[in-house]
C-alpha cells in the first residue's frame, strides 16, 4: 500500500473522499480529475535569484524514491516597499529525478510547515503529521497550509464569510467573518490572490480587504452608488462603476487610492478587459455609447455608439472581439477590439442581460431571464450557433473546463452545458442538476450576482444559495451535489475562491506564496499524491524584520470590562474601552469612533458613536436582546482602522435564570473597571 492510500485509510472514506475530490487526488475516481498544464515558465517569478543586498534563500534538502527534493523560502520581490508584505515569503519546492536531475513534472504536491517543538520527526512521525493535517483535526493545525483554498461568499447584510471547504473534522468551517462597514454590491480578487476589493453601499465607497488576515485595511471613497467592480488583469488597478453620478473610479491597487475619475455616462456601468488588458471597456446602461479606455495612460480613446440599453460587456482576445448585450432592442452588439468600431450586430430577443465568453473565447452566453433562454454565439463567424430555451430565470453563468453553469432563478436547479458539444452537430448536451430545496428568486436580492465558486481542478464547483442560506458542492459526473457548507445563517449571495496552493511555475519546480508564522526552525511536511512520496525538510523563519507596531492599524483597544463574564438579556451594560493611539499620533476623540456590536454568528446588529468618559476612557451602553455570543468591534477610520481592522472582543449573554443558576446572588458586572 502506497503513503497516500495509508494516509486517506487512516481518516476515513467520507472525509478522504472530500478531500480527495477537493484537492484532485488521483485516489478518487469519482471526482473525474482532469489533468491541467502548468502554467508556462513565463509565469515563474519565483525562480528569481535574491536581489542586491538580500541573502541568499537557506535550502534545504532529502532524497526520497529517487527523487531529490529542495526546499528554500524566498522574500517576495518589492515586499520590502509594502510593510504589510514583509513577513510573506514565496515557499518554494525544486524536485528533480536523483540521477538524471530531469525536472519531477505533475507531482500534485501537498505541503504544510509546523514550528518545531524539539527534534525532527522521524519518517512515521512525518507520516503522522501529515494524516493530521490532510484530515484538519484541531488539535494539530500547521501554521503554514500550502494547499489551502478559502470560500468567500458575500452576504446579504455587511458581512463577508471566510470558509475553510477542505476541513473534515471541526465543529466549523467557519475561518472568520470580515464585517464592512455597510452592505456590499459586489466584488472582485486581486490575481495575487492577497487582496479583495468590495463595492459598500451607503456612500461607504470601496473596501480593501486583507485576504491573509481577514480584515479591512481601507475604505476607499469613490462616486456616487458604486456598483460593479473589476481588476485590471496586470492587477495594477482597480475599476469601479459608479451608478449614482455616471463615473467609474481607477484605484491604485497597491496604494488604495484614486488615480482617476472617468465620465462615462448615466445609468449602470458594467466593465471588461481586451488586448491582454491594455484597453479597458466601459458601458453605460442610459447612454448610447461604450467607451474605450486606454489602462496605460487611463485616456478614453473611442466612444462607440451602440444604442441605449447596455446591459452587460464580455471581451475575447482569441476573437479580437467585444460583445455588449443591448437588453431591450434584443441584440448582442459586436465590436472590433482592434479598430474600436460595430463590427456587426446579431439578434437574439428583448430581455437579454448577460454575456460571458467560455474558455478559449471562442463562444459567447447570452442569458434572458425574461425570456428563459440562453443564446450561444460563435465568434469566430460572428453569428449565432444555438438557441437554448426551457431555462427559468437564467441569470448568471460561469465556465469549468468542461461546463458552463447558469442559474435558474425561479428553479432550485443549475444547467450544465457541455462546452464541448458546441462544436459538434445538432443541439448542445444539458445536464440538469438539482441544487437547493428553494429557487434562488426566493431570496430578497443578489440577482446578477456570480454564485459560482469553481473548484481549482476545474471539475466543480460550490454554488451559493441564498434562499437556503446554504452552499452546495457539487463535482461533475454526479447527478446532486456531494453535500453542503453552512453560511451559519446568512444568505450567501456570490462566492469566490481564493486559491493558496501550490502550482508547478517552471518544469519541477512548485510554489506559493505563503504567510509566515513565529519565527523560529519549521519542519516542512511535504506529501507528492501522485508518487505516494512522504517527506519532512525544514525552514527557519526569520525575525519579522517590521516592528509589531508598524504593522498595527495605529491604535489598540484595550476592554475595561471583564469580557469573560455573562451579560443579561435585557439589562442595559456599560461597556468601557481604552482606545490608545501610537505614541506620535494625538489621543483620540469620541467623534473618530464607531462601535459595533453584532450577534455571532448571524442576527443582531447595532453601531453608535462612544461616548466620552472623564478619566479618558470611552463606553457604550448595549442590552442584549437575546442570549448567545456577540462580538464587540471598533473603528476609526481616520487611524486607519476602518472596521474590520482590529481585534473583536467577545461578549457573552444569558438570560436571568441562568446567570442566577451559574452564580446565585451574584450577577456580574460589565460595565466595572479591571
Amino acid at each position: 500500500m502506497s503513503d497516500s492510500n495509508r494516509l486517506f485509510g487512516a481518516i476515513g472514506w467520507d472525509a478522504s473522499m472530500l478531500i480527495a475530490c477537493v484537492l484532485g487526488a488521483a485516489a478518487a475516481p469519482a471526482c473525474s480529475r482532469r489533468e491541467t498544464p502548468a502554467p508556462p515558465a513565463a509565469a515563474a517569478a519565483p525562480a528569481e535569484g535574491p536581489r542586491e543586498g538580500e541573502r541568499s534563500p537557506v535550502v534545504s534538502r532529502v532524497e526520497r524514491d529517487g527523487l531529490s527534493i529542495a526546499f528554500e523560502l524566498r522574500p517576495l520581490p518589492g515586499a520590502g516597499d509594502r510593510p504589510e508584505a514583509r513577513t510573506d515569503a514565496t515557499a518554494v519546492f525544486t524536485i528533480t529525478d536523483a540521477v538524471t536531475g530531469a525536472p519531477a513534472r505533475d507531482l500534485g504536491p501537498l505541503a504544510w510547515m509546523s514550528r518545531r517543538a524539539d527534534a525532527p520527526p522521524d519518517d512515521a512521525g512525518c507520516q503522522d503529521k501529515i494524516r493530521s493535517f490532510m484530515a484538519g483535526r484541531i488539535a494539530l493545525r500547521p501554521d503554514v497550509d500550502m494547499n489551502a483554498y478559502l470560500l468567500w461568499t458575500q452576504n446579504q447584510d455587511n458581512t463577508l464569510s471566510v470558509i475553510n471547504p477542505q476541513l473534515a473534522f471541526t465543529r466549523t468551517k467557519l475561518r472568520s467573518i470580515v464585517t464592512l462597514a455597510a452592505g456590499s454590491t459586489s466584488l472582485a480578487l486581486h490575481p495575487d490572490g492577497d487582496r479583495l476589493y468590495v463595492t459598500l453601499q451607503g456612500g461607504r465607497g470601496l473596501a480593501v480587504v486583507d485576504t491573509r488576515r481577514s480584515l479591512v485595511t481601507a475604505n476607499v471613497p469613490v462616486g456616487a452608488e458604486p456598483m460593479r467592480v473589476a481588476v485590471a488583469p496586470d492587477g495594477r488597478t482597480v475599476w469601479v462603476g459608479n451608478d449614482g453620478d455616471g463615473t467609474v473610479s481607477v484605484v491604485d491597487a497597491r496604494a488604495a487610492s484614486v488615480l482617476k475619475t472617468l465620465r462615462a455616462g448615466p445609468g449602470h456601468h458594467e466593465l471588461a478587459f481586451s488586448s491582454q488588458g491594455r484597453t479597458a471597456w466601459i458601458t453605460s446602461r442610459d447612454a448610447r455609447t461604450v467607451t474605450a479606455v486606454d489602462t496605460g495612460t487611463l485616456e478614453p480613446v473611442a466612444e462607440i455608439e451602440v444604442g441605449e440599453g447596455a446591459a452587460a460587456v464580455a471581451a475575447s482576445d482569441g476573437a479580437n472581439a467585444v460583445y455588449v448585450a443591448n437588453e431591450p432592442r434584443g441584440e448582442i452588439v459586436i465590436l472590433d477590439a482592434g479598430r474600436r468600431a460595430v463590427a456587426g450586430r446579431v439578434a437574439v430577443k428583448a430581455g437579454v442581460s448577460a454575456v460571458a465568453f467560455a474558455p478559449g473565447g471562442r463562444f459567447a452566453f447570452a442569458l434572458n431571464p425574461a425570456k428563459g433562454e440562453v443564446s450561444i454565439l460563435d465568434a469566430s463567424v460572428g453569428a449565432l450557433a444555438h438557441t437554448l430555451p426551457g431555462f427559468a430565470g437564467p441569470d448568471a453563468v460561469a465556465f469549468s473546463d468542461m461546463y458552463a453553469y447558469v442559474r435558474n432563478l425561479g428553479e432550485s436547479r443549475v444547467s450544465l452545458i457541455e462546452l464541448p458539444s458546441l462544436e459538434r452537430p445538432g443541439k448542445p448536451a444539458v445536464v440538469e442538476v438539482q441544487v437547493g430545496q428553494q429557487p434562488p428568486r426566493a431570496a430578497k436580492g443578489g440577482r446578477g450576482a456570480t454564485p459560482f465558486a469553481v473548484l481549482p481542478e476545474g471539475n466543480g464547483a460550490i454554488v451559493a444559495s441564498p434562499a437556503d442560506k446554504v452552499l452546495y458542492y457539487y463535482v461533475e459526473g454526479m447527478m446532486a451535489p456531494m453535500g453542503t457548507l453552512s453560511n451559519y445563517g446568512r444568505e450567501p449571495r456570490a462566492a469566490l475562491l481564493e486559491d493558496r496552493s501550490l502550482k508547478e511555475v517552471q518544469p519541477g519546480v512548485y510554489a506559493a506564496t505563503v504567510r509566515l508564522g513565529d519565527e523560529g526552525v519549521h519542519d516542512v511536511e511535504l506529501l507528492l499524491r501522485d508518487r505516494g512520496v512522504s517527506a519532512c525538510l525544514e525552514a527557519t523563519v526569520a525575525p519579522s524584520a517590521v516592528p509589531a507596531e508598524d504593522r498595527s492599524p495605529g491604535l489598540t483597544v484595550e476592554p475595561l470590562f471583564d469580557a469573560g463574564a455573562d451579560l443579561e438579556v435585557s439589562k442595559p451594560a456599560t461597556l468601557r474601552f481604552r482606545a490608545t493611539p501610537k505614541a506620535s499620533a494625538p489621543p483620540l476623540e469620541a467623534k473618530e469612533m464607531k462601535v459595533m456590536i453584532f450577534r455571532f454568528p448571524v442576527g443582531f446588529r447595532d453601531t453608535v458613536q462612544p461616548r466620552a468618559e472623564p478619566d479618558g476612557a470611552f463606553s457604550v451602553t448595549f442590552t442584549p436582546p437575546e442570549p448567545g455570543q456577540y462580538r464587540f468591534l471598533l473603528a476609526a477610520e481616520s487611524r486607519n482602522a476602518p472596521l474590520g481592522a482590529l481585534p473583536f472582543i467577545d461578549l457573552h449573554a444569558a438570560s436571568p435564570g441562568d446567570l442566577h443558576a451559574a452564580s446565585p446572588g451574584d450577577a456580574p458586572d460589565a460595565g466595572g473597571a479591571r
